[in-house]
């Protein structure tokens, strides 16, 4: 399946070497084919032909941490984090951009930040319970008044609203 998917996607790009979706694609199955080192210069060159698009930015994002887990390193941690933060702060509604970038900063030991990332991944896929514990660990490890430590208590009443909201249907 992966030797003739990616044959396929190589067929594509002969006709257009600088589509970046064609370029994704051939990434996309390279990364879910078990190849995310193979993933990565696809990955790569859509990232920058689209000038970064999000979603297209988190699969690259994606594919680096996965080839770091694959060789036991973390070679791509610092060009993941660049690239990861910036999908975030372009499409903050992106609940998988959030999951991969709070993996990345529990492989880079920040903790509190990883937390914070998996309350955003936790409130934009409702689960509020989550979210506000995921916060208030977030919160607790952050320097007070940061910003990210405001929202972190952004998150929290947000989610102990919902929580009410949905205490009072019953």
């Amino acid at each position: 399946f992966l030797d003739k998917a990616t044959g396929e996607t190589d067929a594509l790009l002969t006709h257009e070497p600088n589509n970046p979706y064609y370029l994704e694609l051939k990434g996309q199955i390279l990364l879910e084919g078990g190849k995310p080192d193979l993933a990565i210069p696809p990955l790569r060159r859509a990232t920058e032909l689209t000038g970064n698009q999000p979603l297209i930015a988190t699969t690259f994002g994606h594919a680096m941490l996965a080839a770091d887990e694959v060789a036991g390193n973390k070679a791509h941690l610092a060009e993941a984090q660049k690239v990861l933060k910036a999908a975030v702060a372009r499409d903050r509604e992106n609940p998988f951009a959030w999951y991969v970038l709070g993996i990345l900063y529990a492989r880079t030991g920040d903790m509190a930040r990883a937390r914070l990332a998996s309350a955003e991944q936790q409130s934009l896929s409702g689960r509020w319970g989550d979210a506000l514990q995921s916060a208030a660990a977030a919160k607790a490890g952050l320097p007070v008044g940061s910003a990210d430590a405001i929202r972190a208590e952004d998150i929290a009443m947000e989610a102990k609203s919902a929580l009410a909201r949905a205490k009072k249907r019953k």
